[in-house]
């Protein structure tokens, strides 16, 4: 009824969690170099956040016939920070902590506002949007307030993410 497959050893697998795994190790022994590249993928990911957003906006605008210039400053704002980021990514890794601590304060307060848009569709998914934009800005009150601990915090957040996924590389490759 069930075949039985053998699954071969998986070379790929094997190399991407050892080089995740190294990746980890080295971010966990020099967090500054951490939060340079991270300042560079933020504004990567700034830039590309603010086209989505707005982009997505214009087709909820459409669809709904409402606009909001609140939305339209908010994605405008990343696209901004994004290209800072990445042509000073000193300025990034100096203020990495405080920028997040503000992207979550007005991200969420974005959220709220435009979860009004999502209680036409799903009640259930209205108040999840809203539940977890009140906690994104109780984290970013709590970042704001101290931004060397969210700092530390975010680089061990991504030097423990690199290690884990390495590891599950290693037992997928077996």
């Amino acid at each position: 009824m069930f075949e039985e497959t053998k699954k071969g050893f998986d070379w790929f697998s094997l190399i991407i969690g050892v080089l995740f795994i190294i990746a980890g190790i080295a971010s966990f022994m020099r967090p500054d170099k951490t939060l340079h590249f991270l300042a560079i993928v933020a504004g990567i990911a700034f830039i590309f956040r603010g086209i989505y957003e707005l982009w997505f906006r214009q087709r909820i605008g459409r669809i709904l016939g409402e606009s909001s210039g609140w939305l339209i400053f908010s994605a405008i704002l990343d696209i901004i920070l994004g290209i800072i980021f990445l042509f000073q990514p000193s300025f990034g890794v100096l203020f990495i902590a405080i920028i997040f601590a503000i992207w979550f304060i007005l991200d969420s307060i974005t959220e709220l506002i435009s979860a009004k848009f999502f209680k036409e569709f799903h009640r259930g998914y209205y108040w999840f949007i809203v539940i977890l934009a009140i906690l994104s800005l109780v984290l970013g009150v709590i970042l704001l307030f101290s931004p060397l601990l969210s700092a530390i915090t975010v680089v061990w957040l991504v030097s423990t993410f690199l290690i884990v996924f390495g590891i599950m590389k290693l037992i997928q490759a077996f």
